[in-house]
């Protein structure tokens, strides 16, 4: 145990610390834990206000009133003066669209490097995102991830985000500028890495198009929408590539010729859904059959692989990778694919390309 004298020489040691890294320290805190420094001493009672890393998580608190009652504190209090690094907002249940919007136009006139939001949006029909977070000169990252009724949280149909670097999109609505062709990400010049899941297509869009030359990391998820919408790629510079729990049914690339790794995760959920989902997996794979090097299937997608092979002639449509160097299957306990079946699959992909090495990845 320390005595009273050695714990008050290890608070002045810790108040002795230079400003910039007592604020280094609060970067690890929740924004909650930070503001409670101010009770330490004088010396800490004004240092929350000039952090640049802002964690707003609603798991801090036992309500919304609470939460949004000390979010519109913090940013009323904050030393304005100081620009933003970060802002991390997460809040499981239902946040009002005001409140929101404020936060957004907060961290856009605050120059904002990276924002992360992942909310449930309590909001009326037709609303929209603060338009100046689309059109943000500073932001490098960006995480939306909004919950709300389909064809609530449009995005513009052109995203002008000059410095932006890497872009994930979940539970969003891309809109098309003239036709029936969404193409948002054209644009974004610096644009490398690019995720997007439950995405929507506005009313009468039937094509993404993905047209960006810098982007290098692209993943796709699954889409919400009964009618899946087809992707188009023009990518040049694309490296990896992932698709993940549905497999895209309609996929057209220009030039994939730069691509290496290919990852496939799908699954596919309903017996109804078998048919479709064989079909889709074979289209995508055929599209990408001529360029990937390295590929990992996860176990859900051996599976539906399995169900080809055992059907007869629909294996015969997998088609030959003739550059793959590398197979890596990433099988879970609960698979219950035999190792005969494991074999016949990968007989079927490394058909035509007999070096290639293949790895088994228990997961």
């Amino acid at each position: 145990m320390l005595s009273d004298r050695d714990g008050k020489e290890d608070m002045d040691r810790l108040s002795d610390l230079p400003d910039l890294v007592l604020l280094h320290i609060m970067k690890f805190m929740s924004m909650k834990h930070a503001v409670q420094t101010c009770v330490l001493s004088t010396r800490w009672k004004e240092l929350w206000k000039r952090l640049s890393n802002l964690a707003l998580h609603s798991s801090d608190f036992t309500n919304l009133a609470h939460f949004s009652k000390f979010l519109s504190w913090v940013l009323l209090n904050r030393d304005s003066s100081i620009s933003l690094h970060s802002l991390d907002l997460r809040r499981k249940g239902c946040i009002d669209h005001e409140l929101l919007d404020m936060i957004m136009g907060y961290a856009v006139s605050h120059d904002v490097q990276q924002l992360a939001i992942e909310v449930n949006l309590n909001a009326k029909f037709g609303f929209k995102l603060h338009p100046s977070i689309f059109s943000c000169k500073s932001l490098t990252f960006l995480k939306l991830s909004i919950w709300a009724v389909p064809w609530m949280t449009e995005l513009p149909s052109s995203l002008q985000l000059p410095a932006l670097k890497s872009l994930h999109l979940e539970h969003v609505t891309l809109t098309a500028g003239e036709g029936d062709c969404a193409e948002p990400f054209s644009t974004c010049h610096m644009l490398n890495t690019l995720v997007i899941d439950r995405c929507n297509l506005h009313h009468g869009a039937k094509f993404l198009c993905i047209c960006n030359s810098n982007l290098s990391t692209l993943t796709i998820g699954s889409t919400i929408q009964e009618t899946p919408y087809k992707f188009i790629l023009s990518t040049p510079n694309l490296r990896s590539l992932s698709v993940m729990r549905d497999p895209i049914h309609q996929l057209s690339a220009c030039n994939l010729s730069l691509l290496e790794q290919v990852n496939i995760d799908v699954e596919a959920y309903f017996d109804a859904h078998f048919q479709r989902t064989h079909l889709a997996l074979i289209s995508l794979l055929q599209v990408l059959a001529d360029y990937a090097k390295i590929m990992i299937l996860s176990s859900s997608t051996l599976k539906i692989l399995n169900g080809l092979s055992t059907s007869g002639s629909m294996i015969t449509q997998i088609p030959c990778f003739v550059q793959l160097k590398s197979l890596k299957l990433k099988m879970k306990s609960s698979s219950n694919i035999s190792d005969e079946g494991v074999s016949r699959i990968v007989e079927y992909l490394i058909i035509k390309c007999p070096v290639a090495k293949v790895d088994i990845i228990n997961c």
